[in-house]
């Protein structure tokens, strides 16, 4: 019987470590205890599963709310001056294949919700293009990386494991480059889950009106152009007024795959700065129209066109733009002091990543909950991890109610 101090530091080494290997090593030489892989892998999928249990818990109390107190602070709770709520994906290996790809690769869910500051202009604070969106060599590897991950490519370990690309330029920007300032993240929300995006959804707006955001007075959320987040945004958040935005990098991606899509590289650099300020300044017609009047002259993909060919590519871009140009209005999310980059959902699917994906880690259903949440709740500042194991000694149903909750 492990006593409830070897329990919190041993599921916590099972969490933060990239393997349950990892975690018994680190048990023996710093804890001085031989807990054996196999009792860490249990210990910490079975607190996982309590914290499982104690989430659905809080999402089911929270739909059985009246729409009143839905949208109300919970008492106690000061609403943050910005809610930032931001859904992603990523992808991890279970035992039982995909029935879709036959693959063991499965997609889980995300989301980051942050509490942010941030100041409204009367103009747009930064009109030109930044310095960072307009080098080539980094544009040309950020729409490389973007795209593996847009059309599903499990990376490899060594791949999953890498560091994510600098976020800033190389060397300051020049006195009279423009600078874009983004909100300030006061605190870190998130939340992981391998259940389906409705699921999901409704686990994004318990825990976003948990930290009092659906009372916020500016409220926005930010995502790529996947269908699923979108469907989020419109079940449950449009609602509450939360601003869609497409992620400005996403958009980025698209354009400069299409402005250099069969053409030499010069000339494909200058479309892209062209078109690339445009959508900065808020004018993503003016690239439909020319992308509208390349499909033109190329005609439409055939059956024969792969995913690299011109006529593909320019579809592709043309397709999402129009999609998405109802959530571009950059200039006017700037003056509203928004974010307009996901940026923070893409680093904490990473950090995810480090602990859940893997080609040699496969997990059981309930093995890949259970982590996923543990992993949510130390990437984030906002105590579940401290409020559980300061509760637990005292209620000790968090093993009962996970049961319960699978029969």
């Amino acid at each position: 019987m492990l006593s409830p101090e070897l329990l919190e530091k041993g599921s916590c080494l099972g969490t933060v470590l990239s393997s349950f290997p990892e975690a018994h090593k680190a048990t023996e030489r710093l804890l001085e205890q031989v807990l054996g892989i196999k009792r860490i892998e249990r210990l910490t999928e079975r607190i996982g599963g309590e914290r499982v249990a104690q989430r659905d818990a809080e999402t089911a109390a929270f739909e059985a709310l009246p729409l009143v107190e839905k949208v109300a602070a919970p008492s106690g709770v000061k609403p943050p001056e910005l809610a930032g709520v931001m859904p992603d994906g990523g992808h991890l290996q279970l035992c039982d294949e995909d029935e879709d790809s036959k693959t063991h690769w499965h997609e889980y869910k995300a989301g980051c919700l942050k509490d942010m500051s941030s100041k409204a202009f009367e103009e747009d604070p930064c009109p030109e293009v930044p310095p960072m969106f307009l080098q080539r060599e980094r544009i040309e590897r950020l729409t490389r990386e973007i795209g593996k991950k847009a059309a599903g490519v499990p990376a490899s370990e060594a791949t999953a494991h890498q560091p994510a690309p600098p976020t800033q330029p190389p060397g300051p920007p020049a006195d009279d480059a423009p600078s874009y300032e983004p909100p300030k993240v006061n605190s870190s929300d998130v939340i992981a889950t391998r259940r389906n995006c409705r699921e999901f959804g409704k686990m994004l707006l318990a825990r976003a009106w948990s930290l009092g955001m659906l009372a916020s007075p500016c409220k926005a959320f930010v995502g790529d152009g996947s269908s699923w987040i979108w469907g989020i945004w419109e079940r449950h958040f449009k609602a509450f007024e939360f601003v869609p935005i497409l992620d400005v990098i996403h958009a980025l991606t698209h354009v400069f795959a299409a402005a250099t899509a069969g053409r030499p590289p010069d000339e494909g650099w200058e479309i892209y700065r062209r078109w690339i300020k445009w959508v900065w300044q808020g004018q993503v017609t003016r690239v439909i129209g020319e992308l509208a009047a390349q499909q033109e002259k190329l005609g439409p993909p055939t059956e024969t066109d792969g995913p690299t060919s011109v006529r593909r590519i320019v579809h592709d871009a043309l397709t999402y733009l129009q999609n998405q140009s109802a959530r571009m209005n950059y200039p006017a999310y700037r003056k509203q002091g928004l974010p307009i980059t996901s940026s923070h959902i893409e680093s904490t699917v990473k950090l995810l990543n480090h602990r859940v994906k893997g080609t040699e880690k496969f997990w059981s259903e309930e093995g890949a909950e259970a982590l996923l949440q543990l992993k949510a709740d130390t990437l984030s500042n906002t105590g579940h991890w401290e409020k559980f194991w300061h509760n637990r000694p005292r209620t000790m149903t968090g093993t009962r109610l996970y049961a319960r909750s699978k029969t």
